[in-house]
C-alpha cells in the first residue's frame, strides 16, 4: 500500500519561516542577548555591592568572547563579601542558579580563626535577576513566531 502525503505550500512556508527564526536566533539574537545580559549583571552588581574604597566595585567587568560571556570580579576578597565567612556563609543565590555549594564552601575558611562576616551578596543575586530577564526576553521573541 502506498500513501501520498501532501503538504500545503503555505504551511511549509510557515515552517521554514519559523526554522529560519531559530537559525537567526542562534547567529544574531543570542550573542547580542548574552552580551546585554553580561552588561546588565555587571551594572546591577556594581549597584548592589557595598563598598568603602570602591576597588571591589571597579573590579566588576563583563567579559565577552564570541558566544561566551561572563562577569568577572578581580578582587581576591570578593567571594568573602559575596558569601560571608565562617558560620555566616550564605549560598542562597548561588544555589538558586544551580551552582554546586562546593564552589562557595571553599571560602568558609579552615577554622583557624573565628571570623564570621555576614554575606553581602552582589554578584550572584544580580546574575539570578539577569538570567531571569534573559529568559523572559528570549521567550517573548519565540512567542512572536507562533
Amino acid at each position: 500500500m502506498n500513501a501520498t502525503v501532501k503538504i500545503n505550500q503555505s504551511d511549509l512556508n510557515e515552517l521554514n519561516r519559523k526554522l529560519g527564526f531559530f537559525k537567526s536566533l542562534d547567529n544574531k539574537v543570542l550573542p547580542t542577548e548574552l552580551a546585554k545580559t553580561a552588561f546588565d549583571i555587571s551594572r546591577m552588581a556594581k549597584k548592589e555591592v557595598r563598598y568603602i574604597s570602591g576597588h571591589l566595585r571597579q573590579s566588576i567587568t563583563p567579559v565577552i568572547k564570541g558566544k561566551t560571556v561572563s562577569v568577572e570580579v578581580k578582587k581576591k576578597y570578593a567571594p568573602y563579601v559575596e558569601f560571608g565567612t565562617g558560620r555566616l556563609v550564605s549560598l542562597d543565590d548561588m544555589l538558586e542558579l544551580g551552582i554546586p555549594s562546593t564552589y562557595a564552601m571553599q571560602f568558609k575558611g579552615k577554622g583557624l580563626r573565628e571570623v564570621n562576616l555576614p554575606a553581602r551578596p552582589f554578584l550572584f543575586s544580580s546574575a539570578r535577576i539577569g538570567m531571569r530577564n534573559l529568559i523572559d526576553r528570549l521567550t517573548k521573541r519565540i512567542e512572536k513566531i507562533r
